[in-house]
């Protein structure tokens, strides 16, 4: 098993991966212990890949070179968001 796979949120957050809305447990702004392999967002813009949320500067996401890690990490978060029907995602 992957790690990402067995990926659980701490006990009470609300946080939501995929949109990142809703109440966290802690203070944190992104989850600190979210792992790579789930983290949609461009790390250059924030752009979302899972939603296609954001303005990204560069106007073409879908090609856009920083976001070739984070595009590859969608697959996964749909995988363990279907795993972990407490949390909301879900493709946009």
């Amino acid at each position: 098993m992957a790690r990402w796979e067995g990926f659980v949120q701490c006990p009470g957050c609300g946080f939501d991966l995929a949109t990142g809305e809703g109440e966290r447990s802690c203070s944190w702004g992104d989850c600190p212990y979210l792992p790579t392999e789930l983290d949609v967002y461009c790390p250059d813009c924030r752009f979302n890949y899972f939603t296609g949320e954001g303005n990204p500067p560069c106007g073409a996401p879908e090609t856009c070179p920083h976001g070739i890690e984070p595009r590859s990490h969608v697959q996964n978060l749909q995988a363990w968001a279907a795993a972990h029907p407490r949390n909301r995602a879900t493709p946009g």
